[in-house]
């Protein structure tokens, strides 16, 4: 988090640096202004290209799309350093706002991932911007892409079994520093695994789905294609068609 640039407008304190001894659960969380318009016309998301956020950062282009947000390439046009900008809109696609339970979702994604984000395998979170229709979320790029697309399309740990061990280890390393603070991630995947310097450095990414329960009841909770077959086949059926006989 040392190398954020200042951009002047609200940031939650900075993370603490990384120590084996020292867990970051003890620091205070950031809180998220609640301002949420009563009805609000969303925009598509290539609207935004060309925003500022504060004086320099600059959302330039989009390099992902999910769910629950869109993520941009931003440029800070002073330092030329690049950044991702995931947003978080506070209205559904019809223009209603979000209800409490969406936004309490949103607040835990986001005081989770912070509290996380010290550990180097851990994409660092830099500046939170509130604006009255979405959260921009700014984040570290990692200009590689994630695992998933290393492994299939680029090929880039074919034959090189150090590599593969090193890689696999910093993703136990990420997710025992989030399990020593009582966070869960529960959705552990190659595309939730972003990649950089030619692939010797792999961070956990989008804790939209983590919790810091220790006991769910969010049945299916996670990605169908990497939970077990027989998990997986349940919850393609309706609940009343489950024989447990």
């Amino acid at each position: 988090m040392n190398n954020a640039a200042a951009y002047g407008y609200p940031t939650p304190p900075a993370s603490p640096l990384y120590d084996n001894n020292k867990p970051t659960y003890l620091q205070q969380p950031f809180a998220i202004p609640p301002t949420c318009p009563q009805r609000y016309t969303p925009v598509a998301p290539e609207e935004r290209l060309g925003k500022f956020l504060g004086q320099s950062l600059q959302l330039v282009k989009i390099i992902g799309t999910g769910a629950y947000g869109v993520v941009y390439l931003a440029v800070d046009i002073n330092t030329s350093i690049q950044y991702a900008v995931k947003t978080l809109s506070k209205f559904n696609a019809d223009g209603s706002p979000l209800d409490r339970r969406q936004l309490d979702f949103q607040r835990r994604e986001l005081r989770l991932h912070y509290l996380a984000s010290a550990h180097p395998n851990v994409v660092s979170m830099h500046k939170i911007v509130d604006d009255p229709d979405c959260i921009y979320v700014v984040l570290e790029f990692c200009s590689e892409g994630d695992l998933f697309y290393n492994i299939t399309e680029c090929g880039q740990y074919v034959g090189k079994d150090d590599m593969v061990k090193s890689v696999f280890l910093q993703i136990l390393d990420a997710v025992e520093h989030c399990h020593a603070l009582g966070i869960y991630h529960r959705d552990l995947k190659p595309e939730n695994i972003l990649v950089s310097d030619q692939g010797d450095t792999v961070k956990l990414a989008d804790f939209g789905l983590a919790t810091a329960s220790d006991r769910s009841e969010d049945y299916g909770c996670g990605s169908t294609f990497y939970m077990s077959p027989g998990r997986a086949s349940l919850l393609r059926k309706p609940a009343t068609s489950v024989d447990f006989n």
